[in-house]
């Protein structure tokens, strides 16, 4: 197939290049080097209507990353704004299938909500949905956005990666000061996916059987947290949280608060990474 896939110079886009580009024609759409990658920014719709002609499936990731200090008003004119110039000139163009890529920050369960912890464990794809900052409120529009155009006859599939963890993050995953020019606190759920099985996730949803609009968490299936996942979360938020799956945690103390049953149903996706690769 041909495959287009906005912000494929980013940090998460070369791995998903990468993983398609055994596999399919990419081209990289960004605003890169001329040299690297088509160019064209997710905020202007014609650059996009032309980087998209001839394309099959769109894996759009072009966005305003969360650790990325900038005002408000920017993420949601890039992720909001522009994930709806995405899909438009996908439709126009005739593009057969968009990946859109959210964010598990589309729940709201996290550190900009203090005060509301989960409403059951694992987390999964109808947990309510609450954000109150641009990020992930910019994350829950593209979402809506997706919708409505898959009802316009694109196939659309959005997923939802947990905090990516990059190599350079490591340290940072394990206490240490954040990597130079990030501001992202440690997430609280410490739910997470590595980049390799996160693109991965992405190859697996531009060639699964299309069965109408769809979304997918991907996450580990375990934390970057040394303590058992349930009294770290219900210590944390001061509440008793319900267990939709006890043995879960029972079974794995330190499992994952988010699932990933569905993508691994739908989709074949099974997370690799393990935080303490040792322990059983």
């Amino acid at each position: 197939m041909n495959i287009a896939i906005t912000g494929g110079l980013g940090r998460l886009g070369r791995y998903v290049a990468a993983a398609f580009t055994s596999h399919h024609s990419v081209r990289v759409v960004d605003i890169g080097p001329a040299t690297e990658c088509h160019r064209a920014d997710v905020r202007d719709l014609p650059a996009l209507l032309a980087a998209f002609r001839d394309t099959d499936v769109v894996i759009h990731l072009g966005a305003i990353d969360k650790s990325v200090a900038v005002d408000d008003s920017v993420t949601m004119q890039v992720n909001a704004m522009g994930t709806w110039n995405v899909f438009e000139a996908a439709h126009q163009a005739g593009v057969r299938r968009v990946v859109h890529c959210s964010s598990s920050s589309a729940t709201g369960v996290d550190q900009t909500n203090p005060d509301i912890p989960p409403a059951y464990l694992p987390i999964d794809e109808q947990h309510p949905t609450h954000p109150t900052d641009a990020y992930g409120l910019s994350k829950l529009c593209g979402e809506r956005i997706a919708e409505s155009f898959s009802r316009r006859g694109l196939e659309v599939i959005v997923i939802r990666p947990c905090f990516v963890s990059f190599p350079e993050q490591a340290g940072f995953m394990a206490g240490e000061p954040g990597p130079a020019g990030r501001s992202e606190p440690p997430p609280y759920l410490r739910a997470y996916v590595g980049p390799e099985d996160c693109a991965r996730g992405f190859l697996a949803a531009a060639t699964a059987p299309y069965a109408g609009f769809e979304t997918f968490f991907l996450a580990a299936a375990d934390t970057f947290a040394t303590e058992p996942t349930v009294p770290r979360l219900e210590s944390l938020y001061g509440a008793t949280i319900p267990l939709r799956d006890p043995a879960l945690y029972r079974d794995t103390p330190r499992a994952s608060p988010v699932s990933h049953a569905a993508a691994e149903r739908r989709l074949g996706w099974i997370p690799t990474t393990k935080w303490l690769p040792n322990e059983k």
